[in-house]
């Protein structure tokens, strides 16, 4: 294919980048809207790789959890209840966000490229933020919203009747977004210095105060996670934001307060529910270990082991904990390998952070950390990454924290 051609034009390196800067915008503001330009990224880049070969590819680190996970995820489609949707799902779902991960991590290369990339992640977030805004003071669609998908229990929570989500679905995945974006904002704010340290000051007030109107109660417990992984990994004086939360809980009394204690009281009725999912959810494993009930089939699969709604026309679409849901829905060896595949994430940046070459990387680095933190710690009681903007996001995200790693054969070969 000659380069000059209009195929090859349109395949060229250049475009490419602009797909996938156009893509990682895209990712929060719809849950289907994105794949216009990533399946087009994904075919020009392969075009490209064969025939142009203006780009390369190299394997990231840690590769293999992801590849075993791919496989088993696919195997268990063919035990699945739908094994049509559940490969389907399979193609558009997991294969698709381990295209975008290898994309990010083998095209972003330079520093001007991986800041561009956070740019547009941060342009996308700033859109949700000002659209959950826009959608927060419209106080009768957002109770009516409230009541329809049953966001809160009235009757534990009288006064509470808007909570944000914006193009995120529900308030709970509106939540786990913020929290990676937190997580990457975070380490830029503390080490740039000057207009950037204000811009990015300002960015991180507007997504945490957007995150305390989710009134998402994981999304709250993760933040302290993240709070946890600055003291550990960044400076040990950020403990002291943890004596700020009894001192906050005694003199606010507002519905931040209720909904927070609301966790160590046993009157909450989708604490119960969550409790009964997972005893669901454990009988799944039980019965299926090896290859699970079917990649993406958990809400076909949960009326047989249904012990607690008894309702047939209720549908539960996730065991609300990526631990178990991943188990359940794969077999164990491959939701093993799917934790590890998303832990390893976490060890990378880890190293990103202490190897980084400068300020740009030790950042990135630290964010990836951040990110595993928080996400591992809010999938105890949601499984947010059921969610496709979540995943890709997080995947992508993930990506671009160790896109400065290069595998330790590679490197020797220098």
């Amino acid at each position: 294919m000659e380069n000059g051609s209009l195929p090859g034009r349109l395949c060229s390196r250049r475009h490419l980048f602009y797909l996938l800067y156009i893509t990682l915008f895209l990712l929060p503001l719809h849950p289907m809207a994105f794949y216009v330009t990533l399946v087009p990224l994904v075919l020009g880049w392969l075009i490209n790789f064969k025939t142009m070969k203006e780009v390369s590819f190299r394997r990231p680190p840690l590769w293999q959890p992801g590849a075993v996970f791919l496989v088993c995820a696919i195997l268990s489609g063919f035990v699945s209840l739908d094994t049509g949707f559940s490969l389907m799902n399979w193609a558009f779902q997991p294969l698709m966000y381990a295209a975008l991960y290898l994309l990010v991590f083998n095209m972003l290369e330079t520093k001007k490229e991986k800041e561009t990339a956070l740019y547009a992640f941060l342009a996308g977030a700033l859109v949700t933020a000002a659209y959950g805004f826009f959608q927060y003071a419209d106080a009768k669609d957002m109770a009516e919203d409230m009541a329809a998908q049953s966001w809160v229990d009235p009757e534990r929570f009288p006064l509470l009747r808007r909570r944000m989500y914006s193009t995120l679905e529900n308030p709970n995945l509106f939540g786990a977004y913020l929290l990676m974006i937190i997580s990457l904002l975070t380490p830029f704010f503390l080490r740039e210095r000057g207009k950037r340290q204000t811009a990015f000051g300002i960015l991180l007030l507007v997504f945490v105060l957007c995150l305390a109107l989710t009134y998402s109660r994981g999304a709250w417990v993760s933040l302290a996670a993240i709070v946890l992984g600055l003291t550990l990994f960044y400076d040990k004086r950020f403990g002291f934001l943890f004596l700020l939360i009894p001192v906050i809980l005694f003199f606010y009394h507002g519905q931040i307060t209720e909904r927070f204690l609301s966790l160590f009281s046993g009157e909450d009725t989708s604490v119960g529910l969550r409790f009964a999912l997972w005893e669901s959810t454990e009988a799944m494993i039980e019965e299926h270990p090896l290859l699970g009930i079917g990649w993406g089939t958990y809400f076909l699969a949960y009326p047989d082991y249904n012990f607690f709604i008894q309702d047939e026309h209720v549908l539960i679409f996730h065991a609300h904990d990526m631990y178990l849901n991943m188990l359940a829905e794969v077999g164990i060896p491959g939701g093993i390998a799917f934790l590890s595949a998303f832990f390893a994430q976490g060890s990378l940046a880890y190293r990103v952070y202490r190897k980084g070459k400068d300020s740009f990387e030790k950042s990135l680095g630290l964010g990836g950390i951040l990110l595993v933190m928080a996400i591992a710690v809010i999938s105890v009681g949601d499984h947010v990454l059921f969610s496709r903007s979540v995943s890709f996001c997080f995947w992508s995200l993930s990506a671009l924290c160790i896109s400065g790693l290069v595998p330790e054969k590679e490197n020797n070969n220098r």
